[in-house]
């Protein structure tokens, strides 16, 4: 991100604050989505907030994201199920990174 926008710390705690708040709102709609039982409309949600997460180095979260869009576009409920608690738990990491000061990439970027 700091390629993009530079050393701005106000900025980059802005984006990384846009992200968290966006975050809620797309697990909310996830999760209502998949309790519905309506899978396939889940890969647009988790692919706008796979962008963001990748805006704010979230890698980790990014590439979860990516897996849930590839599962709900196959149609497979189990592994939705199992990714939305992943991402969950992923974006959970990265609030408490935000919030203690940290960049998100230095906790959660995938592992090689």
């Amino acid at each position: 991100m700091r390629q993009l926008i530079g050393d701005d710390i106000q900025l980059i705690k802005q984006f990384e604050i846009d992200f968290l708040k966006q975050a809620k709102q797309s697990l909310g709609k996830i999760v209502k989505l998949f309790n519905e039982g309506n899978i396939k409309p889940i890969q647009e949600e988790a692919h706008f907030l796979k962008t963001s997460a990748k805006a704010i180095g979230a890698e980790q979260t990014a590439d979860l994201l990516q897996e849930l869009e590839m599962l709900s576009l196959e149609q497979n409920i189990a592994g939705c199920g199992k990714l939305i608690q992943s991402v969950s738990q992923s974006v959970k990491l990265v609030h408490g990174e935000i919030v203690n000061g940290h960049q998100p990439r230095h906790a959660i970027q995938s592992s090689p």
